[in-house]
């Protein structure tokens, strides 16, 4: 259901305020009120955003959020508000990216204490606030459940950005994610003059296929005139390491007693913020037991659960009406029992697994099928009962390449580093977390392990671990890896894959140099999944040294800061895996969707 204009413009009010925050600063916030006999509705709960991306549209036009991801609070008729947060867009002040709680007079935490203050004294609400947010407001809704409001009954952080070294947007396990900082970096981490309606384009912008145009430039080539106009990105690039910088940085570290209730929600396929809702959700869970926390997982890209219609990604169908499922079903009753009182809590987990089966030819093959009625309601992640499958490479899975001596070896050069994709894009595309990989197995810098046939359906819920046993005639490397449904009818599609720098095999404070010809073991985490491997599709495993232009291409030799690289530093290696040591643990749930 999508509600339109005209219907919302004859039951709301919208007013455009300058919210003050207790130093003084004015915060753009614009309010949408319901209204009866031409009065504002009163005793209604708000339900609020916070932004850095802008709340428009400004002036007499309404949003058209009101009528799709927010049409259960329209049709409630909730106080609905947006605010765009300190020096963003339309409100007074200075931003800082993913500003640090608590190292000021101000923050994000009191400027929506600050906010929520002032919708008690100038709305007609009931005085219950519940705060949500996708991706960066997402950081924002975290941020909202640690403002010790006691209005504030309930948020939902939804892919949040958190930890911007280890594993959201900036970096993979400290690993740069180039095609990203490079686009949205470009455009984002740039100077803004505020107030403003409009940021404009990027100054950093590629041409035709991101492949060709990243290929062969060095970072510093990259990226050298970056502490001129992109301030933000200058300074993180001066920390290559895990430091105070990035953990002043990470809201998760403070997720401890906290006192609304949370929804945390993540796409399984989220090729931006995968890792945040998942931290998010340990921490919470290990730092505030008493509190009530929920987890849902879905079968989406990153927001796609505001996506009416939403039904796959790339070449893989997961079912239709997921993304209706999630708003009436799950977001608006968490909302509803703690800012009205009423409805029932949603499961602890709600999860929904995706499947590796091509999209249909016709539409009413897509209104029926396995993927109906799929959704997976559980009191834990991972489901209790699940436990680790150890997988050996090389013994479990079988190679694809030729083993000499117990071991396979690859040359990996920086001018020719494997693709992230399958075909050209002239921007990263979001269809790679979940793209068939067979482009990949064709390389001689890709090594592929193969399993047998699955006799009966598996369903694999949890993180996934690795354990690597390499060598280089390189001083650093980056190891990706890839965990693959491979289909009777031969695709080969993505799962899960992670990359990780070897500089970080003892720890992402303190990198350490490889040592050219010595053996060393790299052992690391990838994020949680939620597949069923269907009779008949076996599990494939890729191992390679690039992820390009997804990540920036490793130098391969061992720099204090990768980020500075030159043309010079970038050299080609011979990578060695070793069978003996190597091998992938999946989580083997013992339950059917």
């Amino acid at each position: 259901m999508i509600l339109d204009e005209g219907w919302l413009m004859s039951r709301y009010r919208k007013r455009e305020e300058m919210v003050p925050m207790r130093d003084g600063v004015r915060l753009f916030t614009a309010i949408y009120e319901p209204m009866e006999a031409g009065k504002p509705l009163p005793g209604r709960p708000v339900i609020m955003t916070r932004t850095p991306f802008g709340a428009d549209p400004y002036g007499e036009e309404f949003s058209q959020s009101l009528g799709i991801q927010d049409r259960n609070y329209s049709l409630n008729s909730y106080i609905i508000v947006y605010q765009c947060v300190r020096g963003t867009f339309m409100s007074e002040g200075s931003f800082a990216n993913v500003r640090p709680l608590g190292k000021g007079r101000t923050d994000e935490a009191t400027d929506t204490y600050d906010t929520v203050e002032w919708l008690l004294s100038n709305t007609c609400c009931n005085g219950k606030v519940g705060v949500k947010g996708i991706s960066y407001p997402g950081f924002y809704a975290t941020a909202a459940g640690l403002c010790g409001h006691p209005a504030v009954k309930a948020v939902s952080p939804q892919a949040p950005v958190t930890d911007w070294f280890t594993g959201d947007d900036m970096h993979r396990n400290g690993a740069f994610m180039l095609a990203d900082m490079y686009g949205f970096g470009g455009w984002f981490y740039r100077r803004h003059r505020t107030p403003t309606m409009d940021y404009g384009p990027g100054i950093l912008r590629t041409r035709g296929d991101i492949y060709e145009f990243f290929r062969g430039k060095s970072m510093q080539r990259l990226f050298g005139t970056a502490s001129r106009s992109l301030p933000f990105l200058a300074a993180a690039m001066r920390h290559p390491n895990l430091d105070r910088f990035w953990k002043d940085r990470n809201p998760s570290l403070k997720l401890k007693n906290v006192r609304p209730a949370f929804l945390v929600v993540g796409g399984e396929f989220d090729a931006e913020d995968c890792y945040g809702p998942l931290e998010t959700y340990r921490r919470l869970l290990a730092g505030s037991p008493e509190a009530e926390i929920c987890l849902t997982l879905g079968p989406w890209y990153h927001g796609a659960w505001k996506k009416t219609g939403y039904d796959g990604l790339d070449s893989s169908f997961f079912g239709r009406g997921t993304s209706d499922y999630f708003l009436d079903r799950i977001e608006y009753p968490f909302f509803a029992r703690y800012l009205e009182g009423e409805g029932e809590v949603p499961s602890k987990v709600t999860v929904y697994p995706s499947m590796s089966i091509p999209v249909p030819d016709s539409f009413e093959e897509k209104d029926r099928g396995p993927w109906d009625g799929r959704w997976l309601r559980l009191d834990e992640w991972p489901p209790k009962g699940m436990t680790f499958k150890r997988l050996g490479l090389g013994h479990d899975l079988e190679p694809m390449a030729k083993v000499e001596d117990g071991k396979i070896s690859w040359i990996s050069d920086p001018e020719n580093p494997v693709p992230y994709y399958g075909s050209p894009t002239e921007d990263r595309d979001r269809g790679y977390m979940a793209a068939d990989q067979g482009f990949a197995s064709l390389r001689d810098d890709v090594i592929t392990f193969r399993g047998a046939p699955a006799a009966s359906s598996v369903l694999l819920a949890g993180p996934v671990k690795v354990s690597l046993r390499v060598a280089s005639t390189g001083t650093d490397a980056d190891f990706v890896v890839k965990l693959i449904d491979s289909s009777p009818d031969g695709r080969q599609m993505l799962v899960r894959a992670d990359v990780m720098p070897a500089r970080f095999r003892e720890g992402f404070e303190k990198p350490k140099p490889m040592v050219p010809g010595h053996a060393c073991d790299i052992s690391f985490t990838m994020n949680d999944i939620c597949h069923e491997l269907l009779p008949g599709h076996s599990l494939c495993v890729q191992v390679q040294s690039s992820w390009f232009p997804l990540v920036a291409m490793n130098p391969q030799t061992f720099l204090a800061n990768p980020c500075h690289a030159r043309k010079n530093h970038y050299k080609k290696a011979e990578h060695t895996l070793f069978m003996d040591g190597s091998y992938i643990e999946i989580p083997v749930a013992d339950i059917r969707p």
